[in-house]
């Protein structure tokens, strides 16, 4: 309630000020209107004693040249109220235009597929109009007021007020824009051919064809506790090959984690977003989607500066909101959306395997940061790591208790595009409980890793783990092995594209 009333007063700041500020003039110049009428009273102008203030503008209507530009300064302080009205009334059109589209999406996917993305380009172009708007009474209203109130003006504030607005309301349109781009993400990892692990291929194909899914384009392995389908283009690195199409991800050190029947049922839930009604939301919708919150991130970050930032501010106010409303009803269907994608997962491995998947993703994501710590400090000891992945696994081998699986059932699972339910719905709604999980539910064996998956899985480990060391001297985190002989290993050239950022 405090954000929503927040917003409401961010919107109506400036046009309220500028009311007030045509109000402040507007009453000044009916002040000298009555004083002049009374102190130069004539029998033309005796009829007009006791007139409203609205004679005065029937007098500017015919007024002479000599009271041509005080007239023409009322007028335009009558145009400053009407504006201050009318954006404020469209401002607060917009938030309720907002608030019933977003209710209405939440009843039907179909809905939120086809209101989201008109949607959002609907309300920039209201917005660039809104803060434009908003910047002319700004500028205007204060031009207005210091030439009224002290008879001087600050012209280079005033400049700095209308430019910071247009700038502003630019810089809305632009982040907007790159809304409606293809969007990119970036892994360090390897992309893998058939030709190369023919194991994990047959697989994944096995199970898209049994889901009647799309096939994935593109397998990337990669270093990273997470497990992703994405239609956007994935920039691979070291050596920034993007791969457009499907892409489906994989996490190296999780699958150590995994049993094979556990990583089929993952990659079940996974593939099942590309399959019916779930193939235009994971290829029309959550990229825009993901878009979206990208482009509010690049707009708070340009809103630090100055008076371009204040301009920004309502518009970033009513982006956020829009994003909100729609979470909201996005996170209805996104529920119903990963019970059914469970429910595929399970159907070509097994229940108790998509729910010990689960269980262990949720305890031993939060490892991950500790293991690269770790590697962190035993570099910056100049001393080499070798397998940060294996490395992992010993410590969720270690760190697998009892005590941690009602907090993960608890909590919602980390996705790159949208909002899981809790771990413990999620088992629930599998016919399962965790008391019938306790015993299994963290248990790694070697033996029955779905690592073995891979052709030579050390070897890709090894290189992984060698080009997230070289990452960590070309950002300065860690300095450079040295050699036994002396010498310092060189750092390759800093790559070109962006760094990752989950979506």
């Amino acid at each position: 309630m405090k954000r929503f009333t927040g917003l409401i007063l961010l919107l109506a700041a400036i046009p309220i000020c500028g009311y007030l500020s045509s109000w402040f003039v507007t009453s000044h110049y009916e002040s000298q209107w009555t004083e002049a009428v009374a102190r130069y009273a004539t029998s033309d102008v005796d009829k007009l004693r006791n007139a409203t203030p609205g004679a005065l503008q029937s007098y500017c209507d015919s007024a002479d040249e000599e009271n041509r530009d005080a007239c023409a300064t009322y007028e335009h302080a009558t145009l400053l109220r009407i504006a201050s009205v009318v954006t404020l009334v469209a401002g607060f059109a917009l938030l309720a235009a907002i608030f019933v589209a977003a209710r209405l999406a939440a009843r039907n996917r179909d809905l939120l597929l086809s209101i989201f993305a008109p949607g959002m380009r609907i309300v920039l172009i209201v917005l660039f109009a809104l803060i434009l708007a908003q910047g002319a009474i700004a500028t205007y209203g204060v031009y207005l007021f210091e030439a009224v109130a002290i008879h001087a003006v600050h012209i280079f504030i005033i400049g700095g007020i209308g430019l910071g607005a247009l700038v502003g309301a630019f810089s809305m349109l632009e982040a907007g824009l790159s809304i409606s781009r293809r969007i990119s993400q970036s892994v360090l990892g390897q992309a893998i051919t058939r030709d190369e692990e023919p194991e994990l291929w047959a697989l994944v194909e096995s199970v898209a064809h049994r889901l009647g899914s799309l096939q994935p384009k593109n397998i990337v392995i990669g270093l990273e506790p997470n497990f992703y389908a994405t239609s956007a283009d994935v920039v691979v690195r070291p050596g920034q090959i993007t791969h457009s199409d499907e892409t489906l991800y994989l996490s190296l050190p999780l699958m150590r984690t995994l049993s094979r029947e556990e990583l089929t049922a993952v990659i079940g839930h996974e593939l099942a977003h590309f399959r019916g009604e779930d193939t235009r939301f994971s290829l029309d919708f959550y990229p825009i989607y993901a878009g979206t919150a990208r482009a509010l991130e690049v707009l708070h970050n340009e809103s630090q500066s100055g008076s371009r930032g204040l301009a920004m501010m309502p518009g970033i106010a009513i982006l956020s909101f829009f994003m909100d409303q729609f979470a909201t009803a996005e996170r209805g269907i996104g529920r119903a959306r990963e019970l059914e994608a469970d429910q595929a997962g399970a159907s070509v491995s097994s229940p108790a395997a998509l729910a010990t998947a689960l269980l262990k993703i949720g305890a031993f994501t939060r490892l991950w940061n500790p293991t690269v710590a770790e590697m962190i400090e035993t570099l910056r000891d100049n001393q080499p790591v070798a397998n940060i992945s294996s490395r992992y696994a010993e410590l969720a081998a270690l760190s697998g208790t009892a005590e941690i699986i009602e907090d993960v059932a608890a909590a919602k699972t980390a996705h790159p595009t949208d909002t899981h339910p809790p771990t413990g719905v999620r088992i629930e709604a599998l016919g399962l409980s965790i008391a019938q999980l306790d015993d299994i539910a963290l248990n790694i064996d070697p033996n029955t890793s779905s690592v073995e998956l891979l052709a030579d899985p050390v070897a890709l480990e090894e290189k992984l783990t060698e080009a997230a060391r070289r990452l960590l001297v070309e950002r300065g985190v860690v300095p450079p092995l040295k050699l036994s002989q002396g010498k310092l290993d060189s750092a390759p050239a800093r790559p070109q594209a962006a760094e990752h950022a989950e979506a």
